[in-house]
């Protein structure tokens, strides 16, 4: 998994990071409301975020066997 300026294009869990490395954190990528056509929001403990663009992103994280 490495890092990208590319903003999640599908609902999951991600690390997320500011440009400059500050702020790390695995945060949760979904759909606003139930409709799976809506812009993608992120969100963790203390944290929303509605564009998801301008930031770093690896993931999404798999799922353990």
């Amino acid at each position: 998994m490495i890092w990208t300026t590319q903003a999640p294009t599908k609902e999951g869990w991600y690390w997320f990071s500011e440009f400059d490395g500050s702020d790390e954190r695995i945060v949760s990528v979904y759909h606003q409301g139930l409709d799976g056509n809506r812009a993608l929001t992120a969100s963790g403990e203390n944290f929303n975020l509605f564009d998801l663009t301008g930031h770093r992103w690896a993931g999404p994280i798999e799922r353990p066997r």
